[in-house]
């Protein structure tokens, strides 16, 4: 999906998931292709500040976006 598609997604996600659910787990954009997707976790974990939405852009060479359910205990 594009990423608007993506962050309408992940949007309505947000709205429908429970409070309990929220603090279990982000909700991420990556990149659609694996390796790009990869790339852009590794980056994600490392750093110390969450990253914008819109970061993912960057790392996909397709422009094609798709939402990651990510455990909050990854660090």
């Amino acid at each position: 999906m594009t990423f608007n598609e993506a962050l309408r997604q992940k949007k309505n996600i947000l709205k429908n998931t429970s409070e309990f659910t929220k603090t279990l787990y982000d909700y991420v954009i990556i990149p659609e292709l694996e390796d790009e997707g990869k790339k852009y976790m590794d980056e994600l974990k490392k750093a110390s500040l969450p990253f914008p939405d819109d970061s993912c852009k960057k790392y996909s060479s397709n422009a094609r976006f798709k939402i990651f359910l990510l455990p909050k205990t990854r660090i």
